[in-house]
């Protein structure tokens, strides 16, 4: 199953309805991780998840000219809609988030309100971009064959901003999206305006839109819980 499903993420990847030219290149090059699970919005998938990127945050090499991403793709559920589609994709990041929060705090620099314009999501203390992706998206070049979550590092957009890289990378993007699709994707206008946490499941927002992630104070629950156990002794 996971060969195969490496296979078919192979085949969208270098599709050419694939906008994502870095993506694209950091495939070829070796740069991208790509483990497969069973079942989008799963506390299972989200303990594997919860391991398998502190795996790849603690081996990867930020400062590479080399992009690199993780990438999780999902057995199942096959063929939901954009709503249900984003319903499972902050089920899974709130599931991961609960199972990272025990040994990782937020990563340093960003917020953990999904509201707030610096808001990322944090795994293993790193600052994450998520992308997601499904077969009934509304942009053709973001149609893979089963479900998936595309983690980008935010340090590795920093330094490719720092480069001066960025608008170039951007522009050819929108190309790609203007030749397969007509037109540029309206989630990218939002950039560093609103909740970052708007873009992730591709589906555009109404300007009243609350995110439905909650992020935990482990801190707080742990004194908590200290304070209960003083109390009935």
């Amino acid at each position: 199953m996971t060969a195969d499903a490496r296979g078919e993420v192979e085949e969208f990847i270098l599709g050419e309805r694939f906008s994502c030219l870095a993506g694209r290149s950091a495939w070829r090059q070796g740069g991208i991780t790509h483990r497969h699970y069973d079942l989008l919005g799963s506390e299972d998938s989200a303990r594997l998840m919860a391991l398998d990127l502190a795996e790849f945050v603690g081996s990867a090499n930020w400062s590479a000219r080399t992009f690199t991403s993780f990438i999780a793709t999902f057995a199942q559920p096959r063929g939901v809609d954009e709503l249900r589609f984003e319903e499972l994709l902050w089920q899974q990041l709130q599931l991961l988030h609960e199972e990272d929060s025990e040994s990782h705090g937020w990563a340093e620099g960003y917020s953990s309100d999904p509201q707030s314009s610096k808001f990322a999501f944090s795994v293993a203390g790193h600052p994450f971009f998520v992308i997601g992706l499904h077969e009934t998206h509304r942009r053709w070049g973001r149609r893979p064959p089963f479900p998936m979550l595309a983690f980008n590092s935010h340090e590795q957009f920093d330094r490719i901003k720092g480069a001066g890289m960025w608008d170039r990378l951007a522009e050819k993007i929108r190309k790609q999206d203007i030749k397969l699709q007509g037109d540029i994707n309206p989630n990218l206008y939002e950039y560093e305006q609103l909740s970052e946490a708007r873009r992730y499941s591709g589906r555009p927002k109404p300007a009243d839109w609350q995110c439905p992630f909650a992020p935990r104070d482990v801190e707080r629950e742990r004194a908590a819980e200290r304070e209960l156990t003083v109390s009935g002794a």
